[in-house]
């Protein structure tokens, strides 16, 4: 079960490096009492027929996670747009990747916490794989971009430890940069 938005969004960018993407981008946008979160990579994508299949619970490719018979993250982030009166979007095209995206409003009662985001965004960039992730954050009046590839440049492998110490220490401070002003 997902205990929050963040949780989801990491399942989103699971999805993306089982796809095979070389690149994945994240996009966290909090505006006018509306949360955009979406999720595009440049992965295999999915034909309209496995896009319908995805997003039933009873279905799964069987590679991601070859010991289950179900894949709940898409229609978790379906019930969760259908519960507070959002909108959930999926376009994917076989060779050429997948944007999935939800919209949903931040005030509404049954919407799930956000979660960590620092950490979540930490986890999305320090993904195993030579893959750039690029999270572009839009706060009500500012927002940030991390970037893998310069990230890397900055702190080394980002699955290293004190590597992934410092990046969260890092993000949690644009964090407040962006909510502070």
């Amino acid at each position: 079960m997902h205990a929050s938005l963040a949780d989801l969004l990491l399942d989103l960018v699971h999805n993306a490096v089982n796809a095979k993407a070389a690149t994945i981008g994240v996009r966290w946008a909090e505006r006018d009492g509306v949360l955009d979160i979406e999720v595009a990579d440049d992965g295999s994508g999915m034909s309209k027929e496995t896009q319908q299949r995805a997003l039933s619970p009873f279905y799964t490719d069987g590679v991601a996670h070859p010991t289950r018979k179900v894949g709940l993250g898409l229609p978790f982030l379906v019930q969760t747009a259908d519960s507070v009166g959002g909108e959930f979007r999926l376009d994917s095209e076989p060779g050429r990747g997948t944007v999935v995206g939800v919209r949903l409003p931040v005030d509404h009662v049954d919407l799930p916490a956000q979660g960590d985001v620092c950490e979540c965004f930490a986890y999305a960039l320090a993904v195993t794989g030579p893959r750039e992730v690029v999270i572009d954050r839009v706060g009500i009046d500012d927002g940030y971009t991390l970037r893998r590839s310069e990230l890397e440049d900055a702190l080394g492998d980002l699955e290293d430890p004190e590597s992934l110490r410092l990046l969260i220490a890092y993000i949690r401070s644009q964090e407040e940069a962006v909510w502070q002003r």
